[in-house]
């Protein structure tokens, strides 16, 4: 029978046909039905996905450090929070990891089709979508941490009073003027300073905490920051929507399904991110 006039190949992915100046990789951004169609037609790659994870990671990191350090800088005790921002890094970049497996095994075990006879390479597409969602979480995150460099200065936060960390330095810088190995009277002296030189510093320390909860709670009560807490929650919400209808898309070309099932699955956990934003104190 002869082919009627009207009859055309499938739309099948094709960069030549691309737009000139359209680089195929921003596809996720204007075209994620074709970008998916393409990405998970033969075999996946997953260092993309997981440089995108390690982006998301990266980003939120940058947005943290900035938000603790400029708290640090008013605290009266100079790197007063140093030692926590190692735990708070490490501690992102789990959660995230965590999250991309957790999400890669809910597509793969609640997809049709696939909880009991899995198809070959399904659980590699399974983490490829999530992985890909998390790209509008680091466009997020890069515009909170614009908007927050431009926005601190505004609210004008007070540096917290304090004097227990300048006598603590000056106690100090006196015990060490007499450390003499080579006489013992010297030594003896500055062995007596010690006591009175680490109870200034616990008090320095105290003084310290009671600063950062001071300026925490005016953090929160400051109209600016208000408003940018806001609006941060906001944008991660977009981010949140804006990532789940990318998954949706990748889902829906990895598994084989319609787009509605696919928007049923990533709807839950979609869904408990944001609501996990929405229940979130103000603040990073």
């Amino acid at each position: 029978m002869g082919r009627n006039k009207y009859d055309r190949a499938p739309d099948r992915y094709n960069p030549a046909r691309l737009p000139a100046g359209e680089d195929p990789s921003m596809n996720i951004i204007t075209h994620p039905d074709r970008f998916f169609r393409e990405r998970l037609s033969g075999e996946v790659s997953l260092w993309l996905p997981a440089a995108a994870v390690l982006a998301a990671a990266v980003a939120q990191v940058v947005f943290i450090n900035l938000f603790l350090s400029s708290i640090d800088r008013l605290v009266p005790y100079p790197g007063f929070l140093g030692p926590a921002m190692p735990a708070a890094h490490a501690a992102i970049f789990i959660t995230v990891c965590v999250a991309w497996l957790l999400l890669a095994a809910h597509f793969r075990i609640f997809t049709p089709g696939h909880a009991g006879s899995p198809r070959q390479g399904f659980f590699r597409k399974a983490l490829a979508v999530p992985g890909y969602g998390r790209v509008p979480v680091v466009a997020g995150y890069i515009i909170l941490s614009v908007l927050f460099v431009v926005v601190w200065p505004m609210a004008g936060i007070a540096p917290a009073p304090g004097e227990k960390y300048h006598e603590y330095l000056d106690a100090e810088a006196a015990m060490t003027a007499h450390l003499n190995p080579k006489n013992p009277s010297e030594m003896q002296k500055a062995h007596e300073l010690l006591p009175h030189v680490v109870s200034l510093q616990h008090e320095a320390r105290e003084e310290a905490v009671a600063g950062y909860n001071q300026i925490i709670d005016e953090i929160q009560q400051n109209p600016v920051m208000t408003a940018f807490f806001a609006a941060a929650k906001g944008l991660l919400v977009l981010s949140a929507l804006w990532g789940g209808l990318i998954m949706a898309f990748g889902l829906k070309h990895a598994a084989g399904v319609s787009m509605k099932t696919s928007a049923v699955l990533v709807a839950l956990p979609v869904g408990l991110e944001i609501l996990l934003i929405i229940m979130s104190g103000p603040g990073p």
